[in-house]
């Protein structure tokens, strides 16, 4: 019951989008033009066809209703330079003659239909957003084209020579160290009941300690706060840590002040820096550099495409 609340709050949200671009089906032309892509126009409905497409096929996939709304949000915003793109791609993808299985398309409806309850209820989202099942398949197949041809296009023609990703992970590897550990035993006294008091109390302990007591049963009498445990140096205040690192392990410290109170530490364990090697983060920084170029190749591509283009916006 919950889940068919939150479609229908998408639902009517996503329907108010409708009224942002001007294409209510109460009070505005359906056909009219909003832009031309070469020899194909785009049409309000088309807009807010592609709209709703999109809301399917993110639910589809499964993600979160904030992340739904907020990637809505974007397509709504740049609805018409969105689906400009997406013409320029498939008309690429179709004067390379690519054609989409139905299967897939059959099996993205199928995930979506996944979301509903009944075929009925399927029925009625896509009524309630102006859409009929063939609507709903060109759309599928229009998102697989543009979706292939820049994988023809764009992402085949990408490589990586090994070179580059010993280059950048010489020229980064400080982002590749794993900072010193300590793994502490902590006593904390507070200046709840005055700086003085907290004095005597962490001399009495350390008294303690010095004489053979063991921390843990030191830290149980008079801790005002549990062991801080495993630190990362970068984690604490500079005159907590110099005081901490410089410690061997199993060595206990002197009294430190900070400002909310008295600490004493014992080391338990101290894990010295480590470099992740090459082979450990070679995939990492493959992927990366992959993106990198990836992103730069499709917008010069994407560029192109609208270079050689003839593209008008209807106002």
């Amino acid at each position: 019951m919950r889940q068919q609340q939150n479609k229908r709050k998408i639902y009517g949200w996503l329907i108010l989008l409708f009224f942002f671009v001007g294409a209510s089906r109460s009070f505005a032309t359906e056909d009219t033009i909003v832009a031309v892509v070469n020899d194909e126009i785009i049409t309000q409905k088309e807009l807010v066809d592609y709209l709703s497409a999109k809301y399917m096929q993110l639910t589809a996939e499964g993600k979160e209703e904030e992340t739904i709304r907020e990637m809505m949000t974007d397509y709504e915003l740049h609805g018409i330079e969105h689906l400009i793109e997406e013409k320029l791609l498939v008309q690429a993808a179709n004067k390379k003659g690519m054609e989409i299985r139905s299967v897939a398309v059959d099996e993205r409806i199928k995930q979506v239909k996944k979301q509903f309850k009944t075929e009925q209820q399927f029925l009625d989202a896509l009524a309630e957003d102006g859409l009929t099942l063939g609507d709903l398949r060109n759309k599928f197949t229009d998102q697989f084209k543009a979706k292939y041809i820049v994988e023809t296009e764009v992402k085949s023609k990408i490589f990586v020579n090994p070179q580059e990703v010993t280059d950048y992970y010489q020229r980064h590897i400080n982002d590749f160290m794993d900072p010193e550990k300590a793994e502490l035993d902590s006593i904390f006294f507070s200046y709840k009941d005055g700086r003085e008091q907290a004095n005597q109390k962490a001399q009495t302990a350390l008294d303690q300690l010095r004489s053979g007591k063991d921390f843990p049963e030191v830290s149980k009498e008079f801790s005002d706060a549990p062991s801080i445990g495993m630190i990362t140096k970068g984690q604490l205040l500079p005159n907590l840590e110099n005081s901490i690192f410089k410690l061997k392990e199993a060595e206990t410290s002197p009294v430190i002040e900070t400002d909310n109170g008295l600490y004493i530490f014992k080391i338990r364990k101290k894990i010295p820096v480590k470099v992740s090697s090459l082979e450990d983060v070679r995939n990492k920084i493959y992927s990366q550099l992959f993106d990198e170029k990836f992103q730069a190749r499709l917008k010069s591509w994407i560029e192109d495409l609208r270079k050689n283009a003839y593209i008008e916006l209807k106002k």
